[in-house]
């Protein structure tokens, strides 16, 4: 059994425990202070308030650079709010205290790959480099009703073990109505070279309801002359 657990995320603007926010204060002050400073040099020539000001902004910059590279090397600042759990089984899905059956599911999408830790490139300084885990989320659809919930993961391990898990269940016809191709997209590239994915794929290139190409495709083959082995094997 896989247990998830279901989330809601909010994003923080300030929290003192982030350097993030540190970069929003540098950046208040040093606007505060240059304001200061544009003013004085043009209105009141005080010596005195140059004196305060000039290092206060100083400051300010130094406490930016600082605080964004600190920022770049933090995890991003996001409160998570668990609400529930997943419980996956060999025969349903238990999302809190309701099961779905596999076999009344019509489509199955599993949008897994961030997980904590990650490091994410954004290209901005205002933004963190590593992941807290919470750019997930499983999409479940029956005839009658249709679940979207975010998900934490917490390592790259567990997104192998969830994917790895529901794909054996695939693999064993547990998902009679949903079609394939979404079925295939969940297999990991590992398990697509295992025997018991590839003769999943071709039973299904067999029953057509995948063409010879794409499903050959599907099999993550890793150069011709395997393609063609792989024909000649499964007879397609």
């Amino acid at each position: 059994m896989i247990i998830l657990e279901t989330i809601k995320v909010k994003k923080r603007f300030f929290n003192f425990k982030h350097p993030k926010s540190y970069m929003y204060l540098a950046i208040g002050v040093g606007f505060f202070a240059m304001l200061i400073i544009i003013f004085n040099h043009k209105y009141l020539n005080f010596k005195e308030v140059s004196s305060i000001f000039y290092p206060l902004f100083g400051l300010a910059v130094i406490l930016y650079f600082i605080s964004g590279i600190l920022n770049n090397f933090s995890k991003e600042d996001v409160e998570i709010i668990k609400t529930g759990k997943i419980k996956i089984s060999t025969e349903s899905f238990l999302i809190d205290k309701l099961e779905i059956p596999f076999f009344e599911i019509v489509k199955l999408t599993l949008v897994t790959q961030d997980y904590e830790g990650n490091t994410k490139y954004s290209g901005s300084s205002f933004n963190s480099m590593f992941s807290a885990g919470v750019d997930n989320y499983i999409a479940i659809a029956t005839k009658n009703q249709k679940f979207k919930k975010k998900v934490l993961i917490n390592s790259y391990r567990e997104i192998h073990l969830l994917h790895d898990f529901i794909s054996n269940q695939i693999i064993k016809d547990k998902f009679p109505i949903v079609d394939p191709k979404i079925l295939i997209a969940i297999f990991t590239d590992d398990f697509k070279r295992t025997e018991e994915a590839r003769n999943y794929i071709a039973t299904q290139i067999k029953n057509r309801k995948l063409n010879t190409t794409e499903g050959l495709l599907m099999m993550n083959y890793s150069s011709d002359k395997e393609a063609k082995e792989l024909r000649n094997k499964y007879a397609l």
